[in-house]
């Protein structure tokens, strides 16, 4: 089961529709989803709330930049990389 918060939920319509080279389609889903980000934001905000990513431990340092560890041990290290077989 996925999350309605998911990537792979969120990011569909966007990915659908550049899949079909719907390139106006795609636009509106992307601005769609970014509006509804900065809606939840500005909530999170209002209540006081910080916002933590659930599966990952984000840090940044001047030295090594953005860094990204699973918190859970099921959940692959980033960046996930795919290999293809042609």
């Amino acid at each position: 089961r996925v999350w309605p918060s998911e990537s792979a939920v969120v990011w569909s319509e966007v990915n659908q529709a550049i899949l079909n080279k719907d390139w106006e389609k795609a636009t509106a889903a992307k601005k769609f989803v970014e509006e509804r980000q900065r809606e939840l934001a500005r909530e999170r905000i209002k209540k006081g709330e910080t916002w933590l990513p659930k599966h990952f431990a984000v840090s940044y340092t001047k030295e090594r930049g953005w860094d990204c560890v699973p918190i859970q041990k099921w959940v692959p290290p980033s960046p996930i990389q795919f290999q293809t077989t042609l």
